[in-house]
């Protein structure tokens, strides 16, 4: 019970949402090519990070799709990005602005590995200027596909214990955040957040993070994963366009959790019961095909497949911003 999860680092074009969606099909594409059963996105990915633009142009910079449980009507938008997923048989967790009855929503688009849009998380906790861009999320949303969970947050979500808890409570094996931090005097918490997250809820928590410069901000990439004993599993370098494999297992998640019984220890009776916030469970929508065996992994890095050819460069401590 495995599932492989690609952390597609790599810049947006401000404003672009064609160029943006071409780069997430092909990335969807070099995903299946690499084994990848599923391919997150940064936050933000399909219009880059920048929420004054956002607010003062919402259906410009937003995404429409169609309704939950249908394919991209041939011509639309999405069309070429659903149609990638299907070609590639991988789940596309897309970060964009979606548009609501509303104001946006800051999300991660689902689209399915038969090119279906199943749906979206909707950040559940607006940083700073993005209140003036976005309604919040109103519940959490969980995948489920080849005997695996992965729970969906959005950058600042890290920052509050609670949201990964919840989804450790769910059955979650893995959680994963699409982010925008940036460099500056919040970096750090980069490095803290994401293996706290995973150590006290004994999950796998992964992040890909926005990289290049956007709306005056440098986002500096290192995306990665941490194991559900908070150990670091796998990091892309700072600064460059990559693409990640990182398989998550739940034997793994397991027997970490034997040896490390957080939750099964929390004093309810002391703490009380923690809320069970609404939630929807995203499956499969076919069974997965065999994978190899082992624990949670991450497969080499490679270059993504952008027109300036960035390669990349080697793998390096943390540091950190902006959510």
């Amino acid at each position: 019970m495995e599932l492989r999860i690609a952390l597609g680092q790599a810049p947006s074009t401000p404003g672009d949402l064609p160029a943006n969606l071409a780069l997430a099909a092909r990335l969807t594409a070099e995903a299946g090519r690499r084994g990848a059963r599923v391919l997150a996105l940064p936050e933000l990915f399909a219009c880059g990070y920048d929420p004054e633009s956002i607010a003062a142009d919402p259906q410009g910079w937003s995404l429409t799709p169609p309704p939950d449980g249908t394919v991209p009507a041939p011509g639309s938008p999405l069309a070429p990005l659903a149609e990638a997923a299907a070609t590639a048989g991988v789940w596309v967790l897309l970060g964009a602005a979606v548009a609501t009855a509303g104001r946006p929503h800051n999300a991660l688009l689902v689209i399915d590995p038969t090119g279906t849009v199943r749906g979206h998380y909707g950040k559940s906790h607006l940083w700073q200027g993005e209140r003036d861009a976005f309604d919040p999320g109103t519940g959490l949303v969980l995948i489920e596909d080849g005997g695996v969970s992965v729970g969906l947050g959005i950058c600042y979500d890290a920052g509050f214990p609670e949201l990964t808890r919840a989804y450790a409570r769910a059955g979650a094996h893995a959680v994963l955040f699409g982010s925008a931090f940036a460099t500056g005097p919040t970096e750090y918490r980069y490095g803290v957040y994401h293996p706290a997250r995973a150590v006290e809820n004994t999950v796998c928590v992964l992040v890909v993070n926005a990289v290049g410069d956007l709306a005056g901000e440098h986002y500096f990439g290192r995306s990665g994963a941490w194991g559900p004993d908070g150990r670091p599993l796998a990091r892309c370098a700072d600064d460059v366009s990559e693409l990640r494999v990182v398989t998550v297992s739940a034997p793994e998640t397991a027997a970490v959790r034997r040896e490390l019984p957080y939750l099964g220890d929390l004093r309810t009776d002391l703490l009380g019961e923690p809320p069970t916030p609404p939630l929807t469970r995203l499956s499969a929508p076919a069974p997965l095909a065999p994978v190899r065996a082992g624990s949670v992994t991450a497969a080499p890095a490679s270059a993504v497949p952008h027109p300036d050819h960035t390669t990349p460069g080697a793998l390096h401590a943390s540091r950190l911003s902006r959510d």
